[in-house]
């Protein structure tokens, strides 16, 4: 299965994403990350998703915050007008180019979600997007 960036993400994210996974950053540091861009922005439906998506990437482990330089990164993206929706659509891309097949399904299944929260007409065109 090959996920595909939407036409709102820039590729750019998902290759960032992807550079920080081969270098030994977990998804979850990053859902961490994502999550602090979607409080800053308070974006309640990304502040949902992202939090849902966590728990499920980590089931009953404790939330690893340890690379707070890249939350802090993240969350500072919103500044180029980087949303929750773009980050969920990178991240997906990345773990999917990385080969981290379980991640990619959670990631998803949030991204898709949150896509049909926030755009009435998305729901009918998120099969194209995946």
């Amino acid at each position: 299965m090959t996920i595909k960036l939407d036409q709102n993400t820039p590729q750019s994210l998902a290759t960032l994403f992807t550079f920080l996974l081969t270098e030994g950053i977990t998804p979850d540091q990053l859902m961490v990350g994502i999550i602090r861009l979607a409080i800053d922005t308070h974006d309640s439906p990304g502040i949902n998703s992202s939090v849902g998506c966590l728990r499920c990437l980590i089931g009953q482990m404790p939330i690893d915050a340890s690379a707070e330089g890249v939350t802090e990164f993240i969350a500072a993206l919103a500044a180029e007008g980087v949303t929750t929706l773009m980050a969920l659509n990178a991240l997906a891309v990345a773990c999917d180019i990385c080969g981290l097949i379980d991640s990619v399904a959670f990631i998803r299944i949030s991204y898709r979600g949150l896509k049909a929260r926030t755009s009435p007409s998305a729901a009918g065109n998120s099969e194209n997007q995946f």
